[in-house]
């Protein structure tokens, strides 16, 4: 006899229920972890080496992998929700159908965080991913494991975020030497504050008003190339340079910075958008309008923060720490 749906929460998750966070050493994971601890949240971390891994404390730190079923359902055992963002793996779809099939198994709730297309009508979430499997095909495979997840009888959060800012971060040291190689169209690409995502991703996980179903998260408006080098040179006070017409050297600095999939990924995604633009709607600023309950951090504000964590952190004025390989933040696990 098949088991009945995992039950929608209703109402606000009881106090000391664990969430689990997969992924939680990862950009967005970590932006997660900050917002749930900052609810108050009980917290436990899903990691292959707990002793190792880089989590604030409060954290329960749970020993187990995407590849081990075993420990993903052990991991899960007395949760109330998950969190799951798919990495940048060859088998990423499988590794989505092990977190879908245990959090059915245990009865947990799951928001997801990905490359997800959906619309208010089948044929045009169909045509829509037909046009975006052609446009981005290194995507073909995070577009057809978040269809799985969003058709599972998990009824999950889906939260589809925008162009992160904090891509950025990736080449920091470029930004910092005055090189913005990030190719972005000049007719500009929406994009989001992770910390806004982390913020939604917590509100789905503890709150009971929100619903199932897709919800776009955005940036107040859509930024291009140029423009995000401007920002960073008026916050750096130093130029910084538009580089990202040059496929030599993105190529170069993206291998310097990225590896294996990702790097596949990433430079094929971002050749993409050189040439096309991701405008902002009405739409999605209202929905991440509701999830917030106020409006998106801007691009600026990132960048004023990130700067002022640098300037902290002792990364500018030609302290020592701007040296080759010194600062650099990790990838994270979504060009959108």
């Amino acid at each position: 006899m098949a088991q009945p749906p995992v039950p929608v929460l209703a109402g606000p998750l009881p106090a000391g229920t664990p969430v689990l966070v997969i992924g939680a050493t990862g950009q967005v994971g970590r932006q997660v972890v900050a917002a749930l601890l900052a609810r108050g949240a009980t917290v436990r971390a899903l990691l292959r080496d707990p002793e190792g891994a880089d989590v604030p404390a409060g954290v329960a730190r749970v020993r187990g992998d995407l590849r081990d079923p075993a420990s993903l359902r052990a991991a899960l055992r007395g949760a109330g929700a998950a969190f799951y963002v798919s990495p940048h793996e060859a088998d990423e779809r499988a590794l989505a159908a092990a977190v879908v099939a245990a959090c059915e198994a245990e009865r947990v709730r799951l928001v997801f965080v990905g490359v997800h297309v959906h619309a208010r009508s089948r044929w045009r979430a169909a045509l829509l991913r037909v046009v975006f499997g052609r446009i981005l095909p290194h995507y073909r495979g995070k577009i057809a494991l978040a269809r799985d997840v969003a058709r599972s009888p998990l009824r999950p959060v889906m939260l589809v975020p925008a162009n992160f800012m904090q891509n950025d971060e990736v080449f920091a040291e470029e930004i910092r030497a005055g090189r913005f190689v990030t190719p972005l169209s000049d007719r500009g690409v929406n994009r989001v504050d992770l910390r806004d995502v982390g913020e939604a991703a917590a509100r789905a996980l503890l709150d009971g008003d929100v619903a199932p179903g897709s919800y776009d998260v955005a940036g107040p408006r859509a930024v291009g190339g140029r423009e995000s080098a401007a920002v960073w040179a008026e916050a750096l006070g130093r130029p910084v340079a538009y580089l990202g017409d040059d496929d030599e050297l993105m190529a170069r600095t993206f291998a310097r910075y990225l590896d294996g999939q990702r790097l596949a990924d990433w430079t094929a995604s971002f050749r993409v958008l050189r040439r096309i633009s991701m405008p902002t709607s009405r739409r999605e600023l209202r929905t991440t309008r509701k999830l917030l309950g106020r409006e998106p951090r801007s691009f600026e504000t990132y960048v004023h923060d990130t700067v002022a964590a640098w300037r902290a952190a002792g990364l500018l004025d030609g302290s020592p720490a701007t040296a080759p390989g010194a600062g650099a933040s990790p990838p994270v696990g979504l060009t959108r």
